[in-house]
């Protein structure tokens, strides 16, 4: 098997501070194609009501190579910033604090040999009884070490949310952005300081890298919590992510520019990237930045998907001073992983990286940041437009005085018109 390749917020919304341990992680370069989604939607965010049935979240996984791994799973109870919370295990889980991944399988007729990890929650031998965020974590037993991290929320929907999206104030803005305005209507619970008690966080494509939190309520209208400032819960609106289909093999899907077949994998070339910082807007469906694992190939299971090495390519007639670019979305946890980092090539002018991927739909988008800070360039190659269609995700919690956790008391999705 080939080896993987190059292993502001202003005013009252403070800076969100994620520790490590806490954040979405995969330690062992084996494991690829880490997703944790509501069964039977691959796109969507994991969040879960605190009655949800058996296997309603899904884990899903693979262990590059022919070894059969035993891996065993627990989960901690974090706090709205992602840090764990005040509780004992027996506190908010019912059953085991630990179990095994059990059901496991072998890829067959594949290149690239894996095993593929399935993990349904919650299950007959663990369920969560608190609402808030939780970090799902794997350990390999065999030396007890933590191999991936994922992050869900698990909510008790006793409020209700109505949000809306508002004009910005900022005419400089108007055509690059997107700003929310949002009402929270408790319901079956006293709220008597409402400043110190509750407070939100609003999510752009289920990002946490650019989460806005917490915040405060703004101003109370009876019972009724107001969250309506000027130029505060606003995003860079972005544009429509680019996408390439690599679902087969067989022949080359949409932004495919060839496919080669080598002993152990494949190699699949992109069609070469141009800035579209300044160019027109083209409205096409995407992702939102997610990607989805499919096989095209008639009669072939999911457990026939293979892998290959995707070639990525940015013209670019010079390189950029002092700035490093990245491939980015949810195929790269949306971080800076040094695997998606982009090399320069004088002679051809391009940034090109090398990426290991599972067949699959994906979405993606260049990401330039400054090369000392990591401080992005929120124009970089991509631009912004209002008309953008983005899902914006609004988390409110609640934690009265004496509380030892915070409660997911609310979460509401909306999507920005795709005009």
């Amino acid at each position: 098997m080939r080896q993987k390749f190059i292993s502001t917020f202003l005013g009252w919304c403070l800076p969100l501070f994620l520790s490590a341990q806490m954040n979405n992680q995969m330690l062992d370069p084996d494991i690829c194609s880490v997703q944790l989604t509501l069964a039977g939607s691959p796109l969507s965010m994991p969040i879960v009501n605190i009655n949800t049935g058996n296997n309603t979240l899904v884990l899903q996984f693979d262990h590059m190579g022919d070894a059969l791994k035993d891996y065993k799973y627990s989960l901690i109870h974090c706090d709205s910033d992602w840090q764990r919370s005040d509780l004992s295990d027996n506190e908010y889980i019912d059953g085991f604090t630990d179990d095994r991944i059990i059901n496991v399988s072998t890829s067959f007729n594949t290149l690239a040999q894996y095993t593929h990890y399935v993990l349904g929650l919650p299950n007959q031998n663990m369920r969560w009884t608190r609402s808030g965020n939780y970090i799902l974590q794997v350990f390999d037993t065999e030396d007890d070490r933590l191999v991936l991290s994922r992050r869900f929320l698990v909510v008790e929907p006793l409020w209700r949310i109505d949000a809306e999206f508002v004009r910005t104030s900022q005419v400089d803005k108007l055509d690059t952005h997107h700003e929310i305005d949002f009402t929270v209507i408790p319901k079956g619970v006293r709220v008597s300081m409402p400043q110190n008690d509750v407070k939100a966080f609003v999510l752009q494509n289920g990002r946490w890298d650019n989460a806005l939190g917490p915040l405060k309520p703004f101003i109370t209208r009876g019972d009724n919590l107001v969250f309506d400032y000027q130029d505060l819960i606003i995003f860079r609106a972005g544009k429509e992510f680019r996408f390439f289909d690599i679902r087969s093999f067989d022949y080359r899907g949409e932004f495919v520019r060839g496919i080669s077949e080598k002993p152990t994998y494949f190699e699949v070339t992109l069609q070469p990237d141009e800035s579209r910082y300044d160019r027109p807007v083209i409205f096409r469906p995407d992702a939102d930045g997610r990607f989805v694992i499919d096989n095209l190939n008639a009669n072939q299971t999911l457990l026939q998907c293979d892998y290959a090495a995707v070639l990525f390519s940015m013209k670019q007639n010079q390189e950029l001073d002092g700035s490093d670019v990245y491939v980015f979305g949810e195929l790269s946890d949306w971080q800076l992983k040094p695997e998606f980092k982009m090399q320069y090539d004088e002679q051809a002018r391009v940034y090109w990286c090398e990426a290991w991927l599972k067949q699959g739909h994906y979405d993606y988008q260049y990401m330039v940041v400054d090369a000392q800070t990591g401080k992005p360039d929120l124009d970089g190659f991509e631009g912004n437009w209002y008309a953008t269609g983005n899902q914006y995700t609004i988390l409110v919690y609640f934690r009265p005085f004496g509380a030892r956790f915070d409660r997911l008391m609310g979460a509401v999705t909306l999507i920005s018109a795709r005009r």
